[in-house]
């Protein structure tokens, strides 16, 4: 059983497919033995890594919507935005529709304490770099950039499908 039994995969497919999920598992935990677990930035708290993490993958987010992701109350959220914007981590806008609302994005800076949180790739390719051929380097980088061009054409499709 593949790990996309919704998608009627070809058995070619499937097969190569639960090899990637096969092989990224073990990379995954070597990696992890080689360069431990995720790194929390000594000034943030989980709470305040989870609410990045929202205003980073739903960019424009509101206050209201926030609490509600993350089950708290709205003082609450309010709170934990404030101390990340005043960390420089996320920026408020008003809502052009709405005054009373205030939408949330990330700064350059928050973006950055998630990719490095989200880095275990970086900080194991740092560890084995100089055991890597020119060739894999090479062919690391053509299937990184195959998942890139992937993931923008899923992009693409997704805006295409909400537009009314």
């Amino acid at each position: 059983m593949h790990p996309f039994p919704e998608l009627e995969l070809d058995d070619e497919r499937a097969a190569l497919v639960q090899e990637l999920f096969d092989l990224n598992s073990q990379v995954h935990d070597r990696a992890v033995g080689l360069v431990g677990p995720m790194p929390v930035p000594p000034d943030l708290t989980m709470q305040q890594v989870r609410v990045l993490g929202h205003v980073v993958k739903e960019p424009g987010i509101a206050g209201h919507e926030l609490g509600e992701r993350l089950g708290v109350s709205a003082p609450t959220a309010s709170g934990l935005v404030e101390r990340l914007v005043e960390k420089g981590l996320i920026v408020r806008s008003d809502d052009p529709d709405d005054r009373r609302v205030r939408r949330l994005h990330p700064t350059d800076t928050g973006r950055d304490v998630i990719r490095q949180m989200d880095s275990m790739f970086g900080r194991a390719l740092g560890v084995v770099i100089q055991l890597l051929s020119l060739d894999d380097l090479d062919l690391l980088r053509r299937g990184s950039r195959a998942m890139l061009d992937a993931l923008e054409r899923a992009g693409q499709l997704a805006d295409a499908s909400s537009a009314p």
